[in-house]
């Protein structure tokens, strides 16, 4: 494979941090970088208006809310961007919900094997994804869970479709050298909106004695108004790189109810530093979040349930303080160094075919 072609077409979010996302992969990889943002978010810093025209027919065009690239434009500014080889090479479109090719006929020209990205969960699908024209064409569609299989496979051939698990850094989120006494209040994190149960958490939170829990929660604005009055819940700012990582480190357990999940870098991320996960078996929960050293809940939204889950953890603090080295370890199967091996041998098999 010439890796010295490899290309990695990648969406940067506002609020970049090389930690997070697939940042890691691309270095891992190797790979050439072609990093883009939403043109309509680029256009709407200028003009609220125009940036909501763009997107709204970005909507209409792709069928998806998170389109990224504009057609022909955008796509021209890759297809300059690429090598002509005669042996092919991997082309990725990482954000596949964000963009994806329109069609793969001009980078096979190139010598180019476009492989698609997947991130986003079931329950999003046809709100989100991209039409099945654009990414039904791609030489390989990965996924990060196979509870997306069934929607990707209503337009992709099985033998086009390819689960590899979403990774963590895992020599950057680590536990902590020393952790802080644990005589206070029993101490939860939550962190991030999509797919969070937000609305579910309040009604927990509600019902936690706030003289013997602390939930930390940092989560956009139009959320934080369902905790309006809750004494248990603190409403953190935006928390810059370490900040967040001492969250992690800190926290008793990650509390975090979800409406949907494919892969979640915030559950990995806290196991990762040794925090025990509490969250309901929902999407690919399963398949991330090991209930040997962790807390997957029923997926009947109980408030009874939780509320009582975390009492008794309140009272038993050394069960998951014990779950701690069990936590790590099972985290660092997905240290994205192991992932990207199975990237490696993916793209292979799409070169193999020719």
């Amino acid at each position: 494979m010439p890796g010295d072609f490899m290309q990695v077409v990648d969406y940067r979010p506002r609020g970049f941090s090389p930690h997070s996302g697939l940042a890691p992969l691309v270095e891992l990889l190797g790979a050439d970088a072609l990093y883009f943002s939403a043109a309509w978010e680029r256009l709407q810093n200028r003009s609220w208006t125009a940036g909501n025209a763009l997107r709204q027919w970005g909507i209409r065009y792709y069928g998806s809310a998170w389109n990224a690239l504009v057609p022909w434009r955008d796509e021209a500014r890759i297809l300059r961007a690429l090598p002509r080889s005669e042996e092919p090479y991997p082309v990725h479109f990482t954000w596949g919900e964000f963009a994806a090719p329109k069609g793969v006929d001009p980078y096979h020209r190139r010598g180019a094997r476009v492989v698609v990205g997947v991130h986003c969960s079931a329950r999003r699908w046809d709100s989100v994804w991209l039409r099945p024209d654009g990414y039904a064409q791609a030489d390989m569609v990965v996924l990060t869970s196979e509870s997306q299989r069934p929607f990707v496979a209503r337009a992709v051939p099985a033998e086009r479709i390819r689960t590899i698990p979403h990774g963590v850094v895992a020599a950057h989120f680590t536990p902590p050298e020393r952790r802080e006494p644990r005589d206070g209040r029993f101490r939860m994190f939550m962190l991030g909106d999509t797919e969070r149960d937000h609305e579910f958490a309040a009604q927990v939170a509600a019902r936690l004695p706030a003289e013997k829990f602390e939930w930390r929660i940092r989560t956009v604005s139009h959320e934080k108004s369902l905790y309006a009055g809750i004494p248990c819940a603190n409403l953190l700012p935006r928390l810059a790189d370490e900040e967040m990582l001492e969250e992690y480190r800190q926290a008793d357990v990650l509390a975090m109810p979800m409406l949907d999940s494919a892969a979640n870098n915030v559950i990995l991320e806290s196991m990762a530093c040794g925090t025990p996960v509490m969250v309901n078996r929902v999407g690919g929960v399963p398949e991330y979040v090991d209930s040997a050293c962790n807390f997957i809940m029923s997926n009947d939204r109980s408030v009874d349930e939780w509320v009582g889950k975390l009492l008794w953890l309140e009272k038993n603090r050394e069960v998951a303080e014990r779950l701690r080295p069990a936590a790590r370890a099972w985290a660092e199967r997905f240290d994205w160094k192991v992932i990207a091996e199975q990237y490696r041998a993916m793209y292979r098999d799409v070169l193999a075919r020719g």
